[in-house]
């Protein structure tokens, strides 16, 4: 699993999905993201990034990724990520 640290800067816009299909906003601020390359995928091709528990710890929101690209292509061009270890 590849993770990352992702900072929003004030007045960046993204939006998610929770596990039951709920679309939320994801607001300004730094997140601890992981990269899901699912075995059986949900939708051909398709990756996500999940951003965890921004509305808590039982909250994660994914946001879709086209399966290969860069991680930096879901994200507003505004929005600083640095790859954790």
């Amino acid at each position: 699993m590849e993770c990352y640290r992702v900072k929003l800067p004030p007045g960046a816009r993204l939006a998610g999905f929770t596990a039951t299909g709920q679309r939320m906003p994801i607001l300004p601020g730094e997140y601890h993201v992981h990269r899901l390359r699912p075995k059986v995928a949900l939708r051909a091709g398709v990756d996500a990034l999940r951003f965890v528990g921004p509305y808590g710890p039982d909250t994660d929101i994914h946001v879709p990724l086209a399966a290969g690209a860069d991680v930096r292509l879901a994200l507003p061009p505004e929005a600083v990520v640095a790859v954790q270890e």
